[in-house]
């Protein structure tokens, strides 16, 4: 019998459908969730707890379109996430961040007197690993309704959006959370077998809970 050879790259890519939904959709443990949630909204205030939310859209009549998205959950201070991660070319990818945006939005608004006041915050966000937008330098988006000038109007829906073949950074370059949650999304699955090959960054609890 032939000695067993390690494999060259012990981890799967987490950008592949089963990788997402066993480190973004952990219900088990959402460390690796709140972290990267935090990392992707450019929050200091640490994500507590997160709940998972059905991710089906249903139709609102029989000629409306439904559909599923990769995953949907709520913080413990009632602001929701839209996550979907987006492989292969898809120039119509904004429309469909709007299109669940505006379902979880019309679910958040009740009828009768209503004034629209409070309403929780609704971050969508595309992590897309193909470019979406050429005529876009920068790797990582934050969108939301803006005047003619630039000024921010409403951010209530913000829309994230990361482009992962933009992100160039190497591992001495990674400062950010930001930077850690992209660089080891990109680059995790091409990890050598031998931990003492592995970035410092990867010690973190977050990271670790992933590569787990």
């Amino acid at each position: 019998m032939s000695p067993k050879i390690p494999f060259e790259h012990p981890f799967i890519p987490l950008i592949s459908d089963y990788g997402f939904k066993a480190t973004f959709g952990n219900e088990h443990n959402s460390l690796f969730l709140r972290r990267a949630l935090q990392a992707l909204i450019q929050s200091e205030v640490p994500i507590v707890r997160v709940d998972f939310l059905p991710n089906e859209v249903h139709r609102l009549n029989p000629d409306s379109r439904g559909g599923v998205y990769d995953l949907a959950c709520v913080d413990e201070r009632g602001q929701y996430f839209i996550v979907e991660m987006q492989l292969s070319e898809y120039p119509e990818f904004i429309q469909r961040m709007k299109f669940y945006s505006l379902y979880r939005f019309n679910t958040l608004v009740k009828k009768g007197d209503y004034s629209f006041a409070n309403l929780p915050r609704i971050y969508c966000i595309g992590i897309m690993g193909s470019v979406m937008f050429p005529h876009i330098a920068t790797y990582y988006n934050v969108a939301a309704l803006r005047n003619q000038t630039g000024e921010l109007m409403d951010d209530q829906t913000t829309f994230i959006t990361v482009e992962l073949p933009k992100f160039t950074k190497t591992a001495a370059t990674v400062v950010t959370e930001l930077d850690i949650l992209l660089y080891t999304m990109k680059n995790l699955h091409e990890a050598p077998a031998d931990p003492r090959e592995w970035p410092v960054f990867w010690t973190k609890d977050w990271i670790r809970a992933a590569m787990d």
